[in-house]
């Protein structure tokens, strides 16, 4: 067996060319007659759903900040205690129900 013998690489096809200025308005009005979306001179406009744009609002309803502050002076002061064979099981059940598939 030789490890120098090598197949010859075979090209790429070759790419057909085509004009962007004649496909921009093709492309436009098959997403606008596919999604039902208005087009702008960027492309595509998507509209959200009322509960789609109320997730993009930042927020601070899923940050406890309180406990954020709690938890940064403790590390601050040296204060703060870990549980570590609380963190050790938490870590066996997580890599069991990843193994069982779960």
């Amino acid at each position: 067996m030789s490890i120098d013998r090598t197949q010859p690489l075979i090209p790429v096809s070759t790419v057909q060319s085509r004009d962007t200025n004649d496909n921009n308005g093709k492309v436009r009005q098959n997403v606008t007659a596919s999604t039902n979306a208005s087009t702008s001179e960027s492309g595509a406009e998507v509209k959200l759903s009322t509960a789609q744009a109320q997730l993009m609002q930042p927020g601070s309803k899923d940050i406890n900040t309180a406990r954020v502050e709690q938890l940064k002076t403790a590390i601050r002061n040296g204060e703060l205690k870990m549980d570590t064979g609380k963190i050790a099981d938490a870590l066996i059940a997580d890599t069991k129900a990843y193994l069982e598939g779960n």
